[in-house]
């Protein structure tokens, strides 16, 4: 089953939770928005086991990072796992950039962030 939101699509994959972004920034423009799906996801579903697919972004700043730092930290504070997986140049540039890219969970495909749980 596949729920929509304005910003990203929840699909049950096995007994992973995979969270897919539908648009291609995450900045200042649309943080509270995105901000207030994730945390309204995270909270009614109660995902563990969570696959986090970054390939349709193109573009991120500092509010997208902390926003998906925040998210990544929301399922690990419950006890679950946060996979980052098919990250763009860019995104990962900007999390090797930031130091963030060391305290997250990434892999290179959607494939082996799920296999990994």
């Amino acid at each position: 089953m596949t729920t929509t939101t304005a910003s990203f699509e929840v699909e049950q994959i096995r007994h992973v939770t995979v969270v897919r972004f539908c648009i291609d920034v995450l900045n200042e423009e649309n943080f509270e928005a995105v901000s207030e799906e994730l945390n309204s996801m995270a909270h009614g579903r109660r995902p563990r086991q969570v696959v986090i697919d970054l390939v349709a972004i193109r573009q991120i700043d500092d509010l997208g990072l902390a926003m998906i730092q925040s998210f990544h930290d929301t399922i690990e504070e419950r006890g679950g796992t946060a996979i980052l997986c098919r990250l763009s140049s860019s995104v990962m540039g900007a999390m090797t950039e930031s130091g963030i890219g060391r305290l997250l969970h990434i892999r290179p495909s959607l494939n082996e962030a799920i296999w990994t749980f």
